[in-house]
């Protein structure tokens, strides 16, 4: 911009020439017409000066004004400069893979703590122009991704839209197929928030024409069709389950063969995968005679380079009895043609370790050990071998015992071959292994473990508390017993006292007649302290009625009464015990 404005007002510089310069000029050479402007050379210097420093002031002007807008677009909600540093460092430059790599993630991070306002202005400024090149890219389809899963819903959408204008082109794209992908996961569980664009993709994959059936044997194309086995609802489900149906295991007009497919295959696998899952019963039935098709057709499939995989796949992960119907009606009699196959020994392998051990049994004696001449062509067989050493390795002892024992028996015949003897020092390293094995387990058995050792070491000290427990309950009756011990000797001794006190008292009265006497004088005082009680407790009632604020004088008057009290209460218990000793004088 400076450049052109540069080009535009600055005036082109003057020649030193004199002759060029009154040339321009006619008023240097003898002319009559009025001085113009530029007329003096100063002057004219000075002009194109000033409009130049006019210029740049006004583009300073410009410059300033737009930083300005820009700074408050950012500075607002707590803005933080990472998540556009993090941005631009990865859109301005050519950089490594390790630091495309870490940048990447970085932005994902950055996005993910990021206030609802940066994540706006990243769309708009890098992301919403350029989402078919993004999702291209190997390291921006990231981003791309986490605004799918995390970022506002009208972004969401925007994505999802330019994505489907092109969709035939990036569904065969690797890193856009993934973006494509998490739109689907994200759009079955928000399907109210995208439904115009979930229902456009929904329309899309279960589109039956030429372009969709050669994406289910695409490499990358097919991908799109195994998530949406598993995200679509039970309807769109049925409907893509009749589409496939048509072209696994049945003559179609296209020669169309997904099973046998090197991409093909997966989509069986996936239908086998989810097949636990489906609730609806006509997309369940679909799904059934798919796998029972695949099962009746299997001495076909296990010897097929891609087919093998989905009856493995029935293996590991179908269902019990998808599996019965799988080995005991066509695996079992097949073992030793499928054993002996390249793709079919792998098969083998597959069915002697997720079969149990019944069946493990009856393979032994009815196929693998039913003559010699069978078990020499297994043993010795290229492929075949390698299912033989996983047999060995889940049979019982008694079968190990008989295995090895054939082995020695073509060993001393000359009849192992070199896949042979492989067989015959693994059986026997097996075997010598298996047997040291068990009698490490057999001591180790018969040693304590160290769960029983902590387990003795709690009752030990769990005896101890008991008995701590038991000791320290007897102390304490203990000291409950010589607590009562000592009572009994004070109430033994009090009345050893009065024993004496009375008998003191009976010496100091020599008749009974001065013991009345004694015993009437002091009922009279008693009476006497009685009536004084009474006198005193009168009078201080009634000045209590007349003044209820002075307390403190009937106070006074109250301690003597209670001196008193104590005074009769006194007398009383020596009346009480001179009554006592009369009546044991005359008994």
């Amino acid at each position: 911009m400076l450049n052109k404005i540069v080009s535009n007002q600055i005036p082109i510089e003057f020649n030193s020439d004199q002759d060029e310069f009154h040339q321009c000029f006619p008023s240097k050479s003898d002319s009559t017409a009025t001085p113009g402007l530029l007329d003096n050379t100063n002057s004219s210097k000075a002009f194109c000066s000033q409009l130049f420093d006019d210029q740049l002031n006004q583009d300073d002007d410009e410059f300033n004004s737009l930083n300005k807008q820009l700074q408050n677009v950012l500075l607002t909600d707590n803005y933080r400069p990472s998540l556009i540093q993090a941005f631009s460092a990865d859109m301005s430059s050519y950089l490594s893979h390790e630091k495309l790599t870490r940048n990447s993630r970085k932005m994902q991070q950055e996005y993910e703590q990021a206030n609802p306002k940066e994540r706006e202005f990243i769309f708009n400024t890098y992301i919403k122009n350029n989402i078919f090149h993004l999702s291209l890219d190997k390291y921006m389809h990231y981003i791309l991704e986490k605004i799918i899963e995390i970022g506002p819903i009208n972004c969401r959408n925007i994505i999802l839209d330019q994505i489907f204008h092109s969709i035939k082109k990036l569904v065969i794209d690797l890193h856009a197929c993934k973006v494509m992908q998490k739109g689907l996961e994200v759009m079955s569980l928000y399907s109210q928030e995208s439904q115009p664009q979930f229902q456009k993709y929904i329309n899309f994959i279960l589109e039956e024409n030429n372009f969709t059936r050669r994406l289910y044997t695409d490499k990358i194309g097919n991908q799109i069709f195994s998530k949406s086995l598993d995200v679509l609802d039970e309807k769109n489900l049925e409907s893509l389950l009749k589409i496939f149906d048509k072209y696994i295991l049945n003559p179609n007009q296209y020669s169309l063969e997904l099973s046998t497919d090197q991409y093909g295959c997966l989509i069986v696998n996936k239908i086998i995968d989810i097949f636990p899952k489906l609730i609806d019963p006509n997309t369940k039935s679909i799904a059934n005679d798919i796998i029972i098709r695949t099962i009746k057709n299997s001495s076909c499939l296990i010897r097929r380079q891609y087919a093998n995989y989905i009856i493995q796949q029935i293996l590991e992960k179908g269902q019990e009895n998808h599996k019965k119907l799988l080995l005991n009606n066509y695996l079992i009699k097949d073992f030793v043609a499928m054993s002996l196959d390249k793709y079919g020994s792998n098969v083998a392998e597959k069915a002697i370790v997720y079969a149990g051990t019944q069946w493990r049994q009856k393979l032994w004696e009815e196929e693998v050990s039913v003559s010699e001449s069978s078990f020499r062509k297994l043993v010795n067989d290229q492929f075949a071998n390698y299912p033989i050493q996983r047999l060995y390795e889940y049979l019982s002892q008694d079968y190990r015992n008989e295995f090895i024992a054939l082995l020695n028996r073509l060993h001393d015949s000359h009849f192992l071959n070199h896949h042979g003897q492989i067989v015959l020092k693994f059986s026997l390293t097996n075997y010598n292994v298996k047997r040291f094995a068990q009698k490490v387990n057999t001591a180790e058995n018969s040693k304590p473990s160290k769960l029983q050792e902590k387990n003795k070491q709690l009752q030990q000290i769990y005896e101890q508390q008991q008995r701590m427990n038991q000791n320290s309950i007897q102390y304490q009756q203990y000291l409950q017993q010589q607590q009562m011990m000592a009572q009994q000797y004070q109430m033994f001794q009090q009345q050893q006292q009065q024993q004496q006190q009375q008998q003191q008292q009976q010496q100091q009265f020599k008749s009974p007649v001065q013991f009345q006497q004694y015993q009437a004088m002091l009922f009279q005082q008693a009476m006497m302290m009685y009536q004084q009680q009474q006198q005193m407790i009168s009078p201080q009632l009634q000045q209590s009625s007349l003044n209820q604020q002075q307390q403190f004088p009937f106070l006074q008057s109250i301690q003597p009464q209670d001196q008193w009290n104590q005074q009769a209460l006194n007398y009383y218990q020596q009346l009480q015990c001179f009554q006592k000793m009369n009546q044991n004088q005359q008994e």
